[in-house]
Formats: C-alpha cells, sequence, structure tokens
C-alpha cells in the first residue's frame, strides 16, 4: 500500500511541476512574439547582418545549391532552344570574323625565322639502384612484405602475400641481405627470399 502511495504522490507531483513549465514555456512564447512585432525593418536587417545573414523580400525568389544549377542548366538549355528558333524562323547570327594566318609583315614586329635547330638529346633513364633488404632469421611472410613494401621494392604488400602464399614458400623464406630493383617480378622476388643470399 505505501509503496503504490509514493508511486501516486510522486506522479501527482511530476504532473504538478510539468504544468508550471508549461505556462511558464507559453508565458516566454508570448512575451518574445510580441517583441517581434514591434520590431522595424531596418532593427530586423540590423540583427540579420550581427548573425552574419541576409533578409530577402516575399517576391524574392530563394534557391539551394542544387537548384540553382539546375536553373542555370536550363537558361542555358532555352538559350540554346533560342539560337536553333532563331535559325528556323531565318534570323541570321552575326557571322565570327576570321583570323589572320600569318600576321601581316610590316618589318617592326616580326620576329627573325627560327633555324631547325637540332633536337637535344634526352636524358638517359637512370637505372635504378639495388634496393637492400635485410630479412632477418623468424621473420614470417607478412614481415617480409611489409619490409619490401617499406623498401620500395613492391607498392601491395596483399598481393605479394597472395602470390607467395600461393607458391607455398611460408616455410622456406631464408634469413640474409637481399638485393632488388624497385618494381620487381613478385616470381624474382619469391626466388631470391628462397634461396641463400649471395651476400
Amino acid at each position: 500500500m505505501i509503496k503504490n502511495r509514493t508511486f501516486m504522490m510522486g506522479l501527482g507531483s511530476g504532473l504538478v511541476v510539468g504544468a508550471i513549465l508549461l505556462q511558464l514555456m507559453w508565458i516566454g512564447q508570448g512575451s518574445t512574439a510580441s517583441d517581434t512585432k514591434d520590431l522595424t525593418k531596418e532593427q530586423v536587417m540590423a540583427a540579420a547582418e550581427a548573425l552574419d545573414m541576409q533578409v530577402i523580400e516575399p517576391s524574392e525568389e530563394l534557391l539551394t545549391a542544387d537548384q540553382w544549377e539546375e536553373k542555370k542548366l536550363s537558361e542555358r538549355s532555352s538559350d540554346t532552344e533560342g539560337s536553333d528558333k532563331a535559325k528556323e524562323i531565318g534570323t541570321k547570327q552575326p557571322d565570327i570574323p576570321e583570323q589572320p594566318e600569318k600576321p601581316e609583315a610590316d618589318g617592326k614586329d616580326q620576329k627573325p625565322k627560327e633555324i631547325n635547330k637540332p633536337a637535344e638529346p634526352k636524358t638517359p633513364v637512370k637505372a635504378s639502384a639495388p634496393i637492400k633488404v635485410n630479412i632477418r632469421a623468424g621473420n614470417n611472410l607478412s614481415d617480409v612484405a611489409s619490409h619490401l613494401l617499406s623498401a620500395g621494392v613492391i607498392d601491395n604488400k596483399q598481393a605479394f602475400i597472395n602470390k607467395a602464399t600461393e607458391k607455398k614458400i611460408n616455410t622456406s623464406i631464408q634469413s640474409g641481405t637481399y638485393s632488388f630493383t624497385a618494381g620487381e617480378s613478385y616470381n624474382s622476388i619469391i626466388t631470391k627470399i628462397t634461396a641463400k643470399p649471395s651476400n
């Protein structure tokens, strides 16, 4: 019985407090609504500027960025339709003057003709320097792939692991220092790390 009485007392006091808060909210809304009716247009403009906002007239069109894009596209299409209609009606569009092919030779602004110079030799592509990678004893395939990736020998760790797993070299990786080149084929790398290093 006491539990029900406590519950009912709590529920009743909660309802009373809620009603009081609701009345306070209504009073607050009524005072703010009457305050905004008394503002002049200049006061509204000043308040909008302070909040970095714009005031627009009801007759002005307010569009989102997507709506602006659609409007631009429709204007462009109506412009092209207008030019097509002009062609159909027979109105002539102005001709674009042709550009002269060669500048007029008056002797003042003319540059001397360039003599055909022999083509400069292209710089030879530098041979990629060998990249040394040390594989320690106990390194697994993932460790080796990480070392090769960080050294710049391979560009995709998972692809190398997949290829090496396909060749079943997980237990036959040899420790030592190996010499590779950037972009070397996976098969070549696998062959090197499964044989004893030459160094």
